[in-house]
């Protein structure tokens, strides 16, 4: 009995470290909404902050492996004696939903972020072809210009000299 007591508390431990992980994604999250709202986005630190994000969610997914099989080596045991284990299993509960409501709002400011990325897409890439289009457009000046003035074919040009 007492190794379950032991799975028991790890589940807890993951769930409150992985409380702990959602709520600076969730932070780090709205860093990308401040950074994605300015008008000049600072691509190096939003980069940084995707970096430490993918991080955090590695340490999610195990986790997540980790909690997984401390329940399948307790499930028995927590469901055939509920009340020996009541206080932590409302405390797993509590986490649990503390951890999913988390993650609704992870996701739903990611949604909001997604569609501020986007925009921010569309605008560099029209930033882009308007360069690329002034660009042509110097070029081809530069080069008609270079054309039309050889020597001999100006318009004043004085032959009875």
């Amino acid at each position: 009995m007492a190794r379950e007591e032991v799975y028991v508390s790890m589940m807890i431990d993951t769930l409150e470290r992985k409380k702990t992980i959602l709520e600076k994604l969730l932070c780090q999250t709205r860093e990308q909404e401040t950074l994605l709202k300015d008008e000049e986005i600072d691509v190096e630190t939003f980069q940084n902050i995707i970096d430490q994000k993918g991080e955090e969610i590695e340490k999610l997914n195990q986790m997540d492996e980790g909690f997984d099989t401390l329940f399948r080596h307790v499930e028995k045991e927590i469901t055939a004696n509920r009340m020996t284990y009541k206080i932590q299993i409302q405390k797993m509960q509590k986490l649990i939903n503390e951890v999913s409501e988390l993650g609704i709002q992870i996701q739903a400011l990611e949604h909001q972020n997604s569609g501020h990325f986007k925009i921010y897409l569309a605008n560099q890439k029209q930033s882009v072809k308007k360069f690329h289009t002034n660009n042509r457009t110097a070029a081809s000046y530069y080069q008609n210009m270079a054309n039309a003035h050889k020597p001999g074919s100006s318009y004043f040009f004085n032959e009875a000299k």
